[in-house]
């Protein structure tokens, strides 16, 4: 059992979030990006987040390969949201596009060691059609492409019940995408295969071969509708098979604005064995201004019966963002985390003899900022 991080002095958290800071000082921030003659744009983004857990026994993350959180390991933590990503686009020739992301986030590695999300050549044979090959996102869900990107998201992070389900978020691979209009409708298809390794909580290399998917994004007006089917077999200790579908839509009139999204994740390891879990959410706000508030019900369940302990909750968030500068925000977030009948559901590190079910309330501050 992963025991828990010892309760140090934050230092080195806030010297992170200083630095932060200071890679994003709002004179920048508040410039457009704009390219050099050469071709190259520079962009980045970045949060400076801090959460607190009401459960002392076990620890909130937001990602399933960040191996502490909120609440055992620390009252207040930095390390849920917190991180700071670099883009460089260069274009090659007209046709050929170069693009490189690196993002410095809270990792299994247990620090915030900068790695490549993206890195990518792309070809394009047609404004409809293009090809890209090198590590590629994931399109498995709406916000896939700016899941990090906190001022890209009216929520502190996006709903944990859904995009923790899928721990793998790029690929090491090839995609082509067919892009068409019909009139006022737009859309984009995408067929993608890969590979990729991550290193778990435990340590473990997690290799994933012959990850293939297909992904659709139809957009309409102020109307959204997004589409994805992928699959993987995962070499490991238990070989495993893994199925993920999602579906989403929301709608967005600059002024309200509502999401809704499921997923279903199946995985057969080398016995057979099944094992469902689906998860939704919906979101809905209004923007007063510089004020944006608003709701979201999210709920995570397994719908197949195993051994294995349950990973089921449900949460009702409910917060605020305030715009207060060009390109930066301010959000402030109350989550109350209902878990599943003996289940602990996605927390983390939990304390030996701690009850399971019953419920975590969790605080989030958040500033956000691009440049």
């Amino acid at each position: 059992m992963p025991t828990a991080m010892p309760r140090h002095p934050l230092r080195r958290q806030l010297l992170c979030a200083v630095a932060l800071l200071c890679l994003a000082a709002p004179g920048r921030a508040q410039a457009d990006p704009q390219p050099a003659r050469s071709g190259l744009a520079i962009n980045g983004f970045g949060t400076l987040g801090l959460v607190h857990s009401s459960e002392q026994g076990a620890d909130y993350s937001f990602d399933n390969l960040q191996p502490y959180g909120a609440g055992r390991s620390r009252d207040w933590s930095p390390d849920v949201d917190s991180r700071l990503g670099v883009q460089a686009t260069y274009d090659l020739s007209e046709r050929i596009t170069a693009v490189l992301q690196l993002v410095s986030e809270y990792t299994s590695a247990g620090n915030y060691s900068p790695y490549a999300n993206w890195a990518n050549l792309s070809y394009r044979f047609s404004p409809e059609f293009s090809l890209r090959a090198g590590r590629i996102a994931l399109a498995s869900f709406l916000a896939s492409d700016s899941r990090r990107v906190g001022y890209s998201n009216v929520m502190a992070r996006p709903p944990i019940e859904v995009y923790r389900l899928l721990a793998l978020k790029e690929s090491d691979g090839v995609d082509a995408t067919w892009r068409s209009r019909m009139g006022a409708a737009g859309n984009s298809l995408s067929l993608l295969y890969g590979s990729k390794t991550v290193v778990n909580t435990a340590g473990r290399h997690v290799h994933s071969r012959a990850v293939q998917g297909i992904f659709d994004t139809l957009e309409w007006g102020d109307l959204t509708v997004h589409l994805a089917y992928q699959e993987r077999h995962v070499d490991n200790q238990n070989p495993q098979r893994g199925i993920f579908s999602s579906g989403g839509v929301a709608y967005d009139t600059g002024r309200w604005f509502a999401a809704a999204e499921w997923v279903r994740a199946l995985n057969y390891n080398a016995r057979a064995l099944k094992i469902t879990r689906e998860a939704w959410y919906v979101n809905a706000g209004v923007r007063l201004g510089a004020y944006t508030p608003y709701l979201t019900l999210s709920e995570l369940c397994p719908t197949s019966a195993t051994k294995l302990a349950p990973v089921a909750q449900s949460t009702i968030s409910a917060g605020l963002r305030w715009d207060f500068a060009r390109h930066w925000d301010l959000k402030l977030q109350w989550d109350h985390v209902k878990l599943g009948r003996d289940s602990y559901g996605t927390l983390q590190n939990v304390v030996r003899g701690t009850p399971s079910g019953g419920g975590v309330d969790l605080v989030s501050m958040a500033a956000d900022f691009v440049f």
